[in-house]
C-alpha cells in the first residue's frame, strides 16, 4: 500500500516538473519570438523612411521574397500602422508586388490568406478601374475559406471600391450555401469605398440568386442610406414576389427609416393580419407604423393591442408612444382589454389615478 502511495507521489512530482520546464521553455521561446518580430519590425521601418525619402534600401525584389513570408507580412502590417502618407504611395507604387503576392498567397492556407486580404482591406487604397486583376486573385480565396477569411475578403473587396467583384463574391457564396451573417454583410458594405447608392441597387436587382442572409444584408445596407429611391422597388417586391421571411421582414422595416406615403395602406393591412401571409409580418408592420401619424394609423394600432401575438402587442404600444397617444385616447377599457391593459401598463407606465380609483371600487364591490 505504502509503495503505490509514493508510486502516485513521485507520478505527481514528475507531471509537475515536466509542466514547470514546458512553461520556461515557453517563456523563452516567446520571448525570443518576440524580440525576433521587433527586429522585423524595425527592418520594415527603416525600409518605409527609405521609400519616403526616395532612396529604398530593398528592391522591389527582396520586399517581395520578404512579404512571402506570414511573419514579415504581419511585421510590415504593425510598421504600416503608425504611417499615413508612405502607406497610400507604397501601394499605388507597387501594384504589380502586391497582384504578385496576391497570387502567391492564393496557394497558402485559409488563415495566411485572410491576413493578406485584411491588409490589403487596411492599406490598400481604392481602385475604381474595372480591369483591376487584384480582386480576381482575392475572390480565388473563396475556394479554400472559412468564415473568418470570407469576411476578410469581402472587406478587401469593399475597400477595393469596385461593384462587380463584391457582386461575384455575393453570388458564389450563395451558389455555394454559405450562410454569412446579415449584421456583417451589412455593416461591410457601409465601407464600401464606390457608390454605395449603385452597389445597393445592383445587388438587390440579383436578389433571385441570392440566399436570405444576403438579401437581408442588401436590405439593410440599403436602410441606412439617404433618400427613399429604393422605396418603390422594395414596396412592389414586397406585395408582389415570394420572398424568404426574413427578407420580408427586412423589407417592412425599411419603411420605418423610410416613410413614404404610398407605403402605409400596406403596413395598415399588414398590422390587421387579414391573411395569414400578413400576419407573420404584423410584429414589424406595427413597429414602422410609427412613422406614419395619423388618425386611421393610430386606430389600427389601437386594435392591434388586442392581437393574441404578444410581440404585435409590444410594438403597437411602442409605436403609440412614438405617436404620442395618452392612456385617455387609447380608450382601452381595463375591465374587458386585460391584454391591451397589461401591454400599455408595460410600455406607457402605471394607469391614471382615476382608473386605479375606477379598478379600487370594482375590487370593493365584489367584496
Amino acid at each position: 500500500m505504502r509503495m503505490q502511495v509514493r508510486a502516485v507521489i513521485y507520478f505527481y512530482i514528475f507531471i509537475c516538473a515536466v509542466l514547470l520546464i514546458f512553461n520556461l521553455l515557453y517563456i523563452f521561446r516567446s520571448d525570443r519570438v518576440r524580440r525576433r518580430q521587433q527586429k522585423k519590425i524595425r527592418h520594415w521601418n527603416t525600409y518605409l523612411d527609405s521609400f519616403a525619402e526616395g532612396s529604398p534600401v530593398w528592391d522591389s525584389g527582396k520586399v517581395f521574397r520578404r512579404l512571402q513570408n506570414i511573419q514579415e507580412l504581419m511585421a510590415f502590417h504593425e510598421a504600416l500602422e503608425s504611417r499615413s502618407q508612405e502607406t497610400e504611395a507604397f501601394f499605388r507604387e507597387n501594384g504589380s508586388l502586391i497582384l504578385a503576392l496576391a497570387k502567391t498567397y492564393r496557394e497558402k492556407e485559409a488563415m495566411e490568406q485572410a491576413f493578406f486580404a485584411y491588409v490589403v482591406a487596411a492599406f490598400y487604397p481604392p481602385e475604381k478601374d474595372q480591369q483591376d486583376p487584384l480582386p480576381e486573385q482575392l475572390l480565388g480565396y473563396l475556394d479554400r475559406s472559412t468564415v473568418y477569411s470570407r469576411e476578410n475578403v469581402l472587406s478587401a473587396l469593399y475597400a477595393l471600391g469596385n461593384i462587380q467583384p463584391v457582386e461575384h463574391a455575393f453570388l458564389l457564396m450563395s451558389q455555394r450555401g454559405w450562410y454569412h451573417d446579415s449584421r456583417l454583410l451589412s455593416d461591410g458594405l457601409n465601407r464600401f469605398q464606390g457608390e454605395k447608392e449603385l452597389l445597393a441597387a445592383r445587388l438587390w436587382s440579383r436578389r433571385g440568386q441570392l440566399t436570405e442572409c444576403f438579401q437581408v444584408g442588401i436590405l439593410r445596407f440599403a436602410d441606412t442610406l439617404s433618400g427613399d429611391g429604393f422605396a418603390e422597388n422594395f414596396l412592389r417586391a414586397l406585395q408582389t414576389e415570394q420572398l424568404p421571411t426574413e427578407t420580408r421582414f427586412a423589407l417592412v422595416r425599411y419603411f420605418r427609416r423610410h416613410a413614404v406615403p404610398c407605403a402605409r395602406p400596406v403596413l395598415l393591412q399588414l398590422v390587421k393580419g387579414e391573411t395569414a401571409r400578413d400576419r407573420e409580418l404584423a410584429i414589424a408592420a406595427a413597429a414602422s407604423l410609427a412613422s406614419y401619424p395619423d388618425d386611421e394609423t393610430r386606430q389600427v394600432l389601437k386594435e392591434a393591442l388586442r392581437s393574441p401575438n404578444w410581440y404585435v402587442r409590444q410594438n403597437a404600444a411602442r409605436s403609440l408612444k412614438i405617436l404620442g397617444m395618452t392612456w385617455e385616447e387609447t380608450g382601452i377599457d381595463s375591465g374587458k382589454d386585460r391584454y391591451a391593459v397589461e401591454m400599455l401598463e408595460y410600455i406607457l407606465g402605471a394607469r391614471p389615478a382615476a382608473e386605479e380609483e375606477k379598478k379600487e371600487k370594482e375590487v370593493l364591490a365584489a367584496v
